[in-house]
């Protein structure tokens, strides 16, 4: 439970914000906090009726959320799509570090990363990633009103952040599932989709869906001609 005197205290805290006296520096999390996140996730990040609690949410989490421009959240329960985000990366950093303060066991580490092999990354890809965002990472329905979204504006540190946080509805992949190599690889062919106008081996892109897309199409179109021949056949 939040003290009096510490309630008090971040109530003048904001007010000076609001009224210009206190600038909300890089180095002032705390003040960014009481500004801009306690008034839905609660002064101590304990949560509330309208936004979840931050206690124990480990600093990819809380920096994702941020980075990506999910937070601060324009409504409450909006299922939140990549935006620009709100803050510089040196109050991000603030927040994030004032946030860890909430609670003595949370993750304090943010995901390592490496060049990347794109190669790699495609099969990782495709075996933990393709079934929710799709081949080429254009996002999907999960159900229940929730969606991959698309991942075409993320950046590779965003990619890195969401494998390990699992947010919303995604799976979180821990070390013991995903090395820190592994994600690099994801992160770095996620980038290649991006930079590469989808994922192609050949012929025409048909919406970025690729070479089963076309035989597809190359089926259908044989189909309608043997349709036609059988046809005039039927009619001579």
């Amino acid at each position: 439970m939040t003290s009096p005197l510490r309630c008090t205290l971040r109530i003048a805290v904001a007010s000076l914000l609001l009224c210009g006296s206190v600038a909300a520096t890089p180095e002032n999390g705390a003040a960014l906090y009481a500004l801009h996140c306690s008034s839905c996730h609660g002064d101590d990040g304990q949560g509330s009726n309208v936004a979840p609690s931050l206690i124990g949410k480990s600093a990819s989490d809380i920096h994702f959320m941020l980075d990506s421009g999910r937070m601060p959240a324009a409504a409450p329960y909006v299922n939140e799509v990549h935006l620009s985000p709100a803050f510089t990366y040196a109050q991000m950093d603030a927040i994030v570090r004032y946030v860890q303060t909430f609670s003595l066991h949370s993750d304090p580490s943010l995901p390592v990363l490496f060049p990347g092999d794109a190669s790699r990354g495609r099969a990782l890809f495709a075996e933990n990633c393709a079934v929710c965002h799709g081949a080429t990472g254009t996002g999907d329905s999960v159900g229940s009103n929730n969606v991959a979204p698309s991942l075409g504006n993320a950046t590779v540190f965003q990619v890195a952040e969401a494998i390990r946080s699992g947010p919303g509805v995604m799976p979180r992949f821990g070390n013991d599932e995903l090395t820190d190599r592994d994600v690099s690889d994801i992160a770095r062919y996620v980038n290649y989709l991006q930079t590469n106008d989808g994922e192609n081996a050949g012929g025409f892109s048909l919406a970025h869906v690729g070479p089963v897309a076309e035989g597809f199409v190359g089926w259908a179109f044989g189909l309608g001609l043997l349709v036609l021949f059988v046809r005039k056949i039927g009619t001579t």
